[in-house]
């Protein structure tokens, strides 16, 4: 014989204890699965009508290219033998480069090919003066460069250049204003050429930036958007963060490599084990885009046609940005143009079985074969050698060295990158031609470039604000505020309920069977007789 005792709890405490109960959960899926990164992974999603496609379509930032030219201030007396050559540097001349990808269009495999286009607008406010009125005294490159050429060529062919550079009146030094040296002129030596040899000199006019920057133009890039879809040819070559990047390059113009330095396009089918990792193209970045999330030990290889091959960036340092945002920085590393013997990767960029000095880098594959060089400004880093040939330069690694900066959640360039690379002439032993002699045997400095992001445009600064420094506190506040709201919201259920609950117990006794009862008196059967009465 039982009875029943019920307890009735209030609804409301009921709904209060499961709400928060869910804002526990809540709290708990936000540590273990991080909603910002979800969120950031569709923001950042380099796909049509997305915020990162419009920029990177059209890149917002002001970049601004500077060039500083080096002027030859001996002439006379340098051309009779009495002096080296004196060079001053004149600059900057400046000017904006307006960037846009186009035509972009995406494959299943989780790239995008596109093709990028640079424009130059001059920029006065950054300039010494007017480009087409500023004039110079500098060395006639299409005379020296082809003469220079040409000094592994035949008697006749070298005193068959004399006589027609001579016939046209060519001098190994004139006198241009900066916007023809650097934009084009017309010149009677490359008229002759282009007239008699039009599939290696296709060019009517000669500017030495014009030249260098028609590489740019014309490609088509494919980058990855989505690795994960994709799997690379050279998966020994490439490590696997390498592979696993986002927005690296796949391919340039239709090739994991580049030829001028010996890749072999077949290999792309039928891969054998000539391919080396300096040859390829592939894993570098353009420098509009990086990954997101870097990390200290992520390295960065640039290409830029004009380059002809990629260079490397290593981190150096975490920092601060002009406008207060974390970023990495990174530099040209100092052995980027050194020796093969100093330098393995550098190891494919000897052309014609010749390596270039210490600090220079040869990119005549990609130019005519002309023996135009890279160096850092002011061949900082380079043989100490040229300094013995020429006056006038003054490497300085506070001012030549190239420095890029990268907010490494989102990989987006900042303020204060710069990259700064000189252009110049590796003269050899040229012949019978008194016009180049005097120049045998010189590292001829022309002009460096500097390529600087001023800062970060307001559409990427309320992108890198609202992704790296609002967002990640609010879900911060968010997840404590809901597990402790959660927590005190369960825990005031229960004390209500213990406190302010109702206890009913039944007048009655019962022992229908949808009770579960609760046993008071139990006598076993065996003691009761029939006329016993428990009550009287």
């Amino acid at each position: 014989m039982t009875t029943q005792i019920k307890y009735k709890v209030n609804r409301r405490i009921l709904s209060i204890a499961l709400v928060g109960l869910l804002m526990v959960c809540s709290s708990c899926l936000m540590f273990v699965y991080d909603p910002l990164q979800l969120i950031l992974r569709k923001i950042l999603t380099l796909t049509p009508g997305t915020v990162l496609f419009n920029m990177w379509s059209a890149p917002p930032y002001d970049v601004v290219m500077k060039l500083f030219i080096f002027n030859i201030t001996n002439a006379e007396k340098f051309m009779s033998g009495e002096e080296k050559l004196n060079v001053t540097e004149v600059g900057p001349y400046s000017y904006k480069e307006i960037l846009t990808n186009n035509n972009a269009t995406f494959a299943d495999d989780g790239t995008v090919t596109y093709t990028p286009r640079r424009e130059f607008i001059q920029d006065p406010e950054n300039s010494v003066g007017d480009p087409k009125v500023a004039r110079l005294t500098v060395p006639n490159i299409p005379l020296l460069g082809i003469q220079a050429y040409l000094q592994d060529s035949s008697f006749v062919t070298n005193i068959g250049f004399s006589t027609v550079a001579a016939g046209v009146g060519a001098q190994s030094i004139v006198d241009l204003t900066v916007d023809q040296y650097m934009w084009g002129y017309e010149d009677k030596l490359v008229k002759v050429a282009n007239q008699f040899l039009p599939s290696w000199i296709d060019f009517k006019t000669f500017g030495i930036l014009e030249r260098l920057m028609s590489r740019d133009n014309s490609n088509r890039v494919t980058i990855t958007v989505d690795p994960s879809k994709r799997k690379s040819r050279f998966g020994d070559l490439l490590t696997e963060d390498e592979q696993q990047a986002q927005f690296h390059i796949v391919s340039w113009n239709g090739l994991s490599g580049l030829q001028q330095w010996g890749y072999n396009p077949m290999e792309e089918y039928q891969r054998t084990n000539t391919t080396k990792k300096c040859q390829l193209v592939e894993g570098a970045y353009d420098g509009t885009i990086f990954p997101k999330n870097l990390n200290k030990n992520f390295t960065i290889n640039l290409f830029r046609k004009a380059f002809c091959r990629p260079v490397q960036l290593q981190f150096i340092e975490e920092t601060i940005s002009k406008q207060g945002f974390h970023a990495f920085s990174y530099k040209m590393r100092e052995d980027s143009f050194a020796s093969p013997e100093e330098n393995p990767d550098n190891e494919c960029y000897c052309h014609k079985g010749v390596c270039p000095g210490k600090g220079l880098q040869t990119i005549a594959p990609c130019y005519y074969d002309m023996p135009i060089t890279l160096s850092q400004p002011h061949f900082l880093n380079a043989d100490p050698k040229i300094f013995d040939t020429i006056n006038g330069l003054s490497p300085d690694a506070s001012k030549h060295e190239s420095i890029a900066k990268v907010q490494p959640v989102l990989g987006i360039p900042v303020d204060e990158s710069t990259l700064k690379i000189q252009v110049n002439l590796a003269i050899g032993k040229t012949k019978f031609n008194s016009q180049t002699r005097p120049f045998n045997n010189l590292n001829l400095p022309l002009f460096w470039i500097e390529l600087t992001c001023k800062e970060v445009p307001p559409l990427a600064y309320y992108l890198i604000t609202l992704c790296v420094t609002v967002l990640p506190v609010a879900q911060e506040v968010l997840m404590y505020l809901l597990l402790l709201v959660g927590l005190a919201m369960i825990s005031g259920a229960a004390l209500l309920t213990l406190f302010f609950s109702k206890t009913v117990v039944p007048r009655s006794l019962s022992i229908a069977a949808d009770y579960a009862p609760i046993p008071l008196i139990s006598i076993p059967t065996q003691y009761l007789k029939a006329d016993i009465r428990l009550c009287k």
